[in-house]
């Protein structure tokens, strides 16, 4: 890890902590019952609260050098890179918006074409997860998603 990406990582979750004190604050005042104009001065007591970010993204198609495998092979390589892909986004998502504590992701092949991938990921299911298949990392994490021959069909 060099410097520069090591001070980066501070910062950002520096950053992070500050957005869930923002956060936090905001939530604060709206709870705030007597800055509407009340006569009481308490407020509502927050008890817990969970912020949920729904992600939907079209997958990327295997690369141009691919293309001339047999279909079989081709949708092979669709199959693990959608996958591969979906397992970075996530804990690239969590990383970059520290605030979230939920992901809903769907993912498809095409925009008009049925999802391959579902799922709720929740950030405490990401410390869980030690699989060593990629396939079972995901599902462990909430993904949903069907294979069959090792090709992704629509998760329905």
């Amino acid at each position: 890890m060099s410097l520069k990406s090591f001070f980066a990582g501070i910062a950002s979750r520096i950053s992070g902590a500050s957005d869930a004190q923002v956060l936090q604050r905001q939530i604060d005042r709206a709870l705030a019952l007597h800055r509407r104009g009340e006569v009481r001065s308490d407020g509502l007591q927050l008890i817990s609260a969970r912020s949920v970010l729904v992600v939907e993204w079209i997958a990327r198609d295997i690369h141009p050098w691919d293309r001339d495998l047999s279909i079989e092979e081709a949708e092979r390589r669709f199959a693990a890179q959608c996958l591969n892909d979906t397992n970075a986004a996530i804990a690239r998502l969590f990383t970059e918006i520290p605030t979230v504590d939920t992901i809903e992701l769907r993912v498809r092949r095409q925009l008009d074409q049925p999802l391959l991938l579902t799922g709720m990921v929740h950030r405490s299911s990401l410390r869980e997860s030690r699989d060593n298949s990629i396939g079972m990392r995901l599902r462990s994490l909430g993904v949903t998603f069907r294979m069959n021959n090792l090709y992704l069909e629509a998760a329905d």
